[in-house]
């Protein structure tokens, strides 16, 4: 059955364009990409979202993998827009917690939005709904495990908040989980699903830094 091997992008300029990668998250990449590589793993398919910052990780994966399919990109992937949702439930000062590099004021303000997202009903200004998020994520893994073969593996590159919502399904938690996953995913952690042909997909791993996990990398351990 279909093995997914779901990562997270490398880290984000945070202070500026932040879908695009720093050298840290570039390292983290290639990194990672080795780490595939001595474990001799065959991707049957790779897919990524649109973002600049998952296609330059899936991309600098994939310079490591010699034998791999070419990428597929897929904007199912991609993660939600967390400009309009701070506009829409903190208001546009937030921004400023980010430009002035306040991770700490800038993050509680995410988790706010994201938590009165995903209890929120109505539409959403110049964005989509809690609900139209995980359909899409759920019709884009669905696509990427089409037609596959019983023991093949997929290489998905997407971000936190996919990531989240895809585990909490998987693990049949609600939405509260699904926003506390999200804030927890490392950069180019690796998170690990079975997906069967028929039945549930199970959570096999979650999170995981084995490329990360040596002392002289402590510094490469990072949330965004």
């Amino acid at each position: 059955m279909p093995y997914l091997y779901v990562v997270r992008h490398g880290q984000p300029d945070f202070a500026g364009n932040y879908d695009s990668l720093t050298t840290l998250g570039q390292q983290q990449s290639t990194w990672l990409g080795e780490h595939f590589r001595a474990r001799g793993l065959r991707f049957a398919r790779v897919v990524c979202g649109t973002l600049q910052r998952q296609v330059e990780t899936c991309e600098l994966i994939l310079e490591q993998l010699g034998d791999a399919p070419a990428a597929v990109r897929d904007a199912g992937l991609n993660e939600y827009d967390h400009a309009s949702l701070l506009n829409f439930f903190e208001g546009e000062r937030v921004q400023q917690l980010r430009i002035a590099g306040d991770r700490r004021g800038y993050f509680t303000a995410i988790r706010h939005a994201l938590q009165a997202w995903a209890q929120h009903d109505g539409p959403i200004t110049n964005g989509e709904s809690w609900g139209q998020f995980g359909a899409r994520i759920e019709e884009a893994l669905a696509t990427a495990c089409s037609g596959l073969q019983r023991d093949d593996n997929v290489l998905v590159v997407s971000s936190g908040g996919v990531i989240g919502r895809l585990v909490a399904t998987v693990l049949g938690a609600g939405p509260e989980a699904a926003v506390q996953l999200n804030l927890q995913v490392r950069n180019t952690s690796v998170t690990e699903v079975v997906w069967p042909a028929s039945g549930p997909p199970r959570l096999a791993a979650f999170n995981a830094i084995a490329h990360l996990e040596r002392t002289d990398r402590a510094h490469a351990v990072t949330f965004a």
